[in-house]
């Protein structure tokens, strides 16, 4: 359900401006995993029961592999010109497996030569990474994790990244908002296609060769599927989904994540074939779905609703749970999709600019893999809509940023700051995610851009003491900022003026970042059938389109009802991380890109 609109059906017409409110979110953060301590009665054992593990090895030249990509062109590689160019030789692939079978353990390899997928027991894998595995307790829960930092014997090592999948707790995070029943379809995917200028990218015949890859983490009825896309008249045979399934995921529990990514992307592009890879909702699973998919070079766009933040992360491998090459590990994958021309798209969070809120982290933070330079980053804005509560009017006037802001007047006259930890977080901390990355730089394409590096905002929480305290006034303030600028375009993912979804054969409106990300992967269907050629990672022109004149973005720049509960917009200027460059006029974007 909706808490959101729960709450919004149940107001008094009269509004209270409030006072200071104190809560603890710290009391969460004390249970997070920054504060694990290795138990001491536990010892570690080695098991002869059989596990995976994902070994990442280096790029050769990535410099040159960067330029390739940030260059405009419409030749793109195959998964073999990319080893030979860039992944690893061969000679060093088969070295490797030779290592690892010395010690009982099978390989796989992925085309591309960046990946290989490790099948032993737990016992063997531990001696040939030179490591033991030892128990810590994190929320009340023994889970396992490597006592150090993995690592080959011998000068093979020098040739690796990084392995991902040896500990049982390395979580990520859906960006999907909370549902609402519905007693009808409402609003369509139709909507997306007429408010955002796409209503002239007809999709050609051939929409078939130009697949879309959906990466998420559960199954589907395929009765939802296909009633779906007849509600809204496109072809709904279920033969054009293609699932491939992580051998320890579970496709039998059914996600409402999943349904709406391919009911969202199949209505957009309904000629385009769907490849869904479903693995464990972990990061070592997320690693191997991106790898299965881009080593499979089955589909032209990929679409990720799910992540996590980059203060999480860090903590994760401050406290050894995954690898401390963990973002130079998903950047050489994003990289190689971006090389074979894929373009991959990512949600950027449901909690504002407070992505690690849930998790106990008070500080502003982004989501990862959304803050990769390698990857769009797409956020959520709200569209017009006027509704009333209890006699009292509420609006929305103009397209702005998804956030709650404006109803923190309604939730304090209720004192839902003095409610139970999910409520307050769900209401109070409800919005698109933006800000700067900790983890990657500025990228050359964003540096000239009005508004990249520096930022308005609006400061309603003070967080100093590890707490949320709101503020009796909000504090406006500015100031500058080095990093990946996150996102990098917005369209309607507001749950309160979101989309119909058909779940477990219940129609439902829904939002969040996560609806836009599978909207947007679908337009870029919609160009490769239509120009006959893959487009690869759009950043680097969408940046260089908005300095020209015939810019295909709706700058969204209003300082004012237009934050992310921190960013706002930047009068005058084209970027911001609240709303990063704006909404795409898509019909106009295709003009410009083919």
């Amino acid at each position: 359900m909706n808490y959101r609109k729960t709450i919004i059906a149940t107001l008094s017409a009269s509004v209270l401006l409030g006072t200071a409110f104190n809560y603890n979110v710290d009391a969460q953060a004390k249970k997070t995993v920054h504060k694990v301590k290795i138990h001491k009665k536990a010892k570690a054992k080695s098991s002869s029961a059989t596990s995976n593990f994902a070994i990442v090895l280096k790029t050769r030249s990535n410099s040159k592999l960067e330029n390739y990509v940030l260059t405009k062109h419409k030749k793109f590689l195959s998964t073999k010109q990319f080893a030979n160019r860039y992944g690893q030789t061969n000679r060093t692939v088969a070295a490797i497996q030779k290592y690892f079978k010395k010690y009982h353990i099978k390989t796989t390899k992925y085309a591309g030569n960046l990946v290989l997928r490790g099948y032993g027991s737990k016992a063997n894998i531990q001696k040939a990474l030179k490591y033991k595995q030892v128990r810590v307790k994190v929320n009340g829960k023994f889970v396992y994790r490597p006592n150090h930092e993995p690592k080959m014997r011998g000068k093979l090592q020098k040739h690796v990244n990084g392995f991902m999948g040896l500990s049982n707790y390395d979580h990520v995070n859906s960006n999907a908002a909370k549902k609402t029943k519905s007693s009808s379809m409402k609003r369509s995917p139709k909507d997306f296609i007429s408010r955002y200028g796409a209503t002239s990218l007809k999709q050609a015949k051939r929409g078939a060769k130009h697949g879309i890859g959906i990466i998420s983490f559960g199954g589907f009825k395929n009765s939802d599927i296909t009633r779906f896309w007849k509600k809204v008249g496109v072809p709904s045979s279920i033969k054009r989904v293609h699932v491939y399934k992580d051998a320890h995921a579970s496709i039998k529990s059914q996600s409402d994540e999943t349904t709406m990514d391919i009911q969202q992307a199949g209505a957009i592009a309904p000629k385009s074939n769907i490849n869904v890879y479903v693995s464990q909702p972990t990061i070592s699973g997320m690693v191997e779905s991106f790898a299965k998919a881009i080593s499979a070079n089955k589909s032209d766009s990929l679409s990720l609703s799910w992540g996590i933040s980059e203060a999480e992360l860090q903590q994760m491998m401050n406290e050894g749970f995954i690898s401390k090459n963990y973002n130079s590990i998903m950047n050489s994958l994003l990289l190689q999709g971006a090389a074979q021309g894929i373009s991959i798209f990512n949600s950027t969070g449901d909690n504002g600019a407070y992505d690690g809120i849930e998790g106990g982290v008070t500080g502003l933070t982004v989501e990862s893999p959304a803050s990769s330079p390698f990857i769009t980053a797409v956020g959520a804005t709200s569209v017009p809509i006027s509704y009333t509560v209890n006699g009292h009017k509420v609006k929305i006037d103009k397209e702005r940023a998804w956030s709650n802001d404006f109803l923190y007047p309604y939730f304090n006259q209720l004192k839902l700051y003095n409610s139970d930890q999910n409520s307050f977080l769900s209401t109070y901390f409800a919005g698109t995610g933006g800000g700067f990355s900790k983890f990657n730089q500025t990228p050359a394409y964003q540096s000239n851009v009005s508004g990249v590096n520096s930022y308005n905002a609006i400061q309603y929480w003070n967080m100093d003491s590890g707490y949320a305290k709101q503020y009796a006034k909000p504090n406006q303030t500015t100031g500058t900022a080095t990093g990946r600028n996150l996102p990098d375009i917005v369209a309607n993912g507001d749950p309160q003026t979101g989309y119909t979804v058909l779940y477990n054969n219940q129609w439902f409106t829904d939002g969040g970042t996560s609806i836009v990300a599978p909207q947007v992967a679908a337009v870029n269907a919609l160009f490769a059938t239509r120009a006959n050629h893959r487009f690869g990672l759009w950043n680097p022109q969408l940046y260089a389109f908005a300095n020209k004149g015939n810019s295909p973005f709706n700058t969204l720049d209003s300082d004012k009802d237009n934050s992310n509960l921190y960013y706002t917009g930047q009068p005058g200027k084209k970027y911001n991380q609240a709303t990063g460059l704006g909404t795409v006029n898509y019909g106009k974007l295709y003009q410009l890109m083919k």
